[in-house]
Parts: C-alpha cells; structure tokens; sequence
C-alpha cells in the first residue's frame, strides 16, 4: 500500500529513499541538490564512478550521513510530448529503482519523491498516474510517497483513489 506524505523525503522515516538523478549522478539542483547535501560529499564520490546512467537506470548507493540506510538515484527521462516513449522511461525508472533493492532483506520500507514533476517538465497528472501504478508493485512493508506542495499533493491523492477504484 502506497502511503502519501506531504514532507520532504529527508523528513520520512524510511529505509531506502529514492530520488530522481541526473544521469551524471552529480548534485543537481532541487531535491538531488538537498539529498547530496544532507548525505555528505561522500555520496556524490561514490555516485559519480558509476555515472553515466540512462533513463529509467537506477544505482543504489549507501546513504551516508542520511537517517536512511540506501539511497537509489533514478534517472527520469525529461517530458517532451509524451509521444517517444517518456510514459514507459518513466515506468522503468520506478520499476528499476524498485528492481535494485529486491536483495536487501535489511529494509522493509522505501520512500519515492514525485520523479519527473520538476525540471523534467512531466504533466503532474500524468506522472502521478504511472507513479501509483508502478509503486503498487512494491514488495516492501511500507511504500512512502513524499510531496512538498500541497496542490501536487492533490493529484497524487486523485491518482491513488483512481487506482484504487480500477482494481476493484
């Protein structure tokens, strides 16, 4: 079960934390900016050897200075009219971040950011579509979704009943 937080992922209580990466793997601006800083330097030097990764590629790296224990760095392709192949990028790179961190019997929780919605220009409503559809999948104890505006936050809510609906 998806469970919506409106917090800064740094906020949530979770094992894992995932975060859309630029394929550099470097500290970006936004909410990779904030993660890179929080963790230390010592995650943008362990990230960036592993660099460059494509869309809908995640690499899991330990979270240094962070509460979390993990944190995978997911790369969302940018949105451009959602005709090549954006909707299915953006699919992968929730399965793959899932997909990377099925071994770790350590965690029992993962917390995901709103991929896509920021400087990758995705639709909200769009991505929070495939969003809950993908993070259903999840094999976790507890799927955690955080969202700092409270209007994004609505969509998300939108997209999750929807789902919900569909499956019953």
């Amino acid at each position: 079960m998806i469970k919506l937080f409106k917090a800064s992922i740094l906020d949530v209580r979770a094992d894992i934390i995932v975060m859309s990466a630029n394929p550099s793997l470097l500290a970006g601006g936004g909410v990779s900016g904030v993660i890179h800083k929080a963790a230390g330097p010592e995650l943008e030097q362990f990230a960036k050897s592993h660099a460059p990764l494509q869309a809908g590629q995640s690499l899991l790296t330990p979270a240094f200075n962070l509460n979390a224990k993990y944190i995978v760095h997911t790369v969302c392709p940018r949105f451009y009219d959602g005709l090549r192949g954006e909707p299915e990028e953006l699919k992968m790179a929730y399965l793959s971040a899932l997909t990377v961190c099925e071994k770790l019997s350590s965690a029992s929780s993962i917390a995901f950011v709103s991929m896509g919605t920021g400087i990758y220009k995705w639709p909200p409503e769009h991505a929070a579509k495939i969003a809950v559809a993908e993070l259903a999948k999840s094999g976790f104890d507890k799927t955690f979704m955080c969202i700092t505006s409270e209007s994004l936050l609505r969509i998300y809510e939108i997209a999750l009943v929807k789902s919900q609906d569909a499956i019953n």
